[in-house]
């Protein structure tokens, strides 16, 4: 019983540790997008498409590379915001096998 007690609060733990905030862009100004990473490190964002805005999209995008996954990077990009159509935030992607 102990040791049942015990792996629920050691899976508790480790998802709260991994739980990733989400924000929809659409709704934020461009400064609240950054602020929010700068904040929280690393965030999934829904945005809209610039080439179809009517297409929402969805990724992972963080404060620097250092808060992305072992397995990926950032990368300058832009995203659409409430007040603007290019606001640059860093995406995380994979790294490239080398």
């Amino acid at each position: 019983m102990k040791a049942l007690l015990l792996a629920a609060i050691v899976s508790m733990i480790t998802a709260s540790a991994v739980a990733m905030n989400t924000y929809n862009t659409r709704g934020m100004t461009c400064a609240q997008v950054q602020s929010a990473l700068k904040r929280d490190g690393i965030a999934q964002l829904h945005y809209a498409s610039p080439r179809n805005p009517g297409t929402p999209l969805y990724d992972t995008f963080a404060a620097s590379s250092l808060d992305c996954r072992s397995s990926s990077m950032s990368r300058p990009t832009y995203v659409t915001a409430r007040d603007t159509k290019k606001c640059q935030v860093r995406q995380c992607v994979r790294k490239s096998g080398r």
